[in-house]
């Protein structure tokens, strides 16, 4: 009986394993550019664009659902909505209107895909009437399903980029001037770090925070450089534990993003140049100027092997992450601002 069943046995776990090595290799990468007019999705085996998906606007920021299977692209007035299942434009949420103008400036997702977290400017006005009203800027709360706002919160000016934790869904941190936690049931604000705002004018600090590099499922380690008295720095958000630290940089660059390599040993900046930094120690390792010039974000395979460097202009540039040699230019069908990589199984 015994010896039955192991006979039995083996043929399953033969098909077993054989389906967990098929799944395993059917999952492919790629990296989704929202150029103006057109969502362009490259293929990371092959770095071609494989496919364009058309829309009449310019984004100027983006970001995934949790699960991946929803990309949010946010221009100044409307929220477009792509399915990653099918590759396919399936809906857009307009927020202005001809009384109400209402500009999006950053965009994030809820951890359980249901809600969209916007930092808004307001202008409203009058039929026939020549005044503008200029409402606080606010964080709008926004129902997806419903597709209605369901709350909002006056914030600060100047913040384009909301942050989510992973395990704390009643706090959002939003970066801009300052970097900020607020509290999403009742609209109370703490400052976590000063950048603009600080108690003495020589601590003052300057960040511009557009881009939040990274893809789902990843580390869920935000890092984004800064500049102070003392030269460069990174601040390091891990949206796993909601904590902020910081890392000084051993040396000054121009750098307008980071991101953290998968095995977090690493740091890559970008603007003119391709900078990697010891995540430890804030050494630089390597650095090389770019062929395409001034770029504005990055992506990174999940294996750490490949970075994606862009968009700036109508391109992205690959680069091999231990070399820095580069691997090749992939044209865009028009200019960007933004990219991120996605796993497809």
């Amino acid at each position: 009986m015994r010896l039955i069943s192991k006979i039995v046995m083996i043929p399953i776990i033969t098909f077993v394993l054989t389906l967990f090595v098929t799944q395993g290799a059917l999952a492919k990468e790629f990296i989704y550019v929202p150029a103006s007019n057109g969502l362009q999705i490259i293929d990371c085996e092959i770095d071609s664009v494989i496919k364009t998906i058309p829309y009449n606007d310019y984004i100027i920021s983006a970001a995934f659902s949790p699960d991946g299977k929803r990309y949010y692209l946010n221009a100044f007035h409307s929220v477009y909505v792509i399915d990653t299942i099918s590759d396919t434009l399936i809906d857009t949420y307009s927020f202005s209107s001809e009384l109400s103008k209402v500009s999006v400036f950053g965009i994030t997702v809820s951890n359980d895909g249901k809600t969209l977290y916007m930092t808004c400017s307001i202008v409203k006005k009058k039929q026939n009437i020549p005044k503008l009203n200029v409402l606080p800027p606010q964080l709008v709360v926004f129902d997806i399903a419903g597709k209605k706002m369901v709350k909002n919160y006056p914030i600060p000016a100047a913040v384009a980029s909301p942050v989510t934790f992973r395990n704390d869904p009643d706090h959002l941190m939003m970066v801009g001037n300052d970097i900020i936690k607020i509290n999403l049931k009742t609209g109370k604000m703490e400052q976590v770090m000063g950048l603009l705002n600080t108690k003495k004018p020589e601590d003052q600090r300057n960040a511009l925070v557009f881009w939040q590099p990274g893809s789902p499922g990843d580390h869920g380690i935000f890092v984004n450089p800064y500049y102070d008295a003392q030269g460069l720095a990174y601040f390091i958000i891990d949206k796993n534990t909601g904590k902020l630290t910081t890392l000084r940089g051993k040396d000054v660059w121009f750098a307008y993003s980071s991101i953290l390599s998968p095995d977090k040993k690493f740091l890559y900046s970008v603007m003119d140049e391709l900078i990697k930094v010891d995540m430890k120690t804030g050494e630089t390792l390597k650095i090389i100027p770019l062929e395409t010039g001034t770029n504005y974000t990055l992506a990174i395979t999940a294996d750490g092997k490949k970075i994606y460097v862009g968009p700036g202009g109508a391109d992205i540039s690959v680069y091999d992450a231990e070399t820095f040699d580069l691997l090749g230019i992939i044209p865009l069908m028009s200019d960007g601002v933004v990219s991120h990589s996605l796993i497809k199984n």
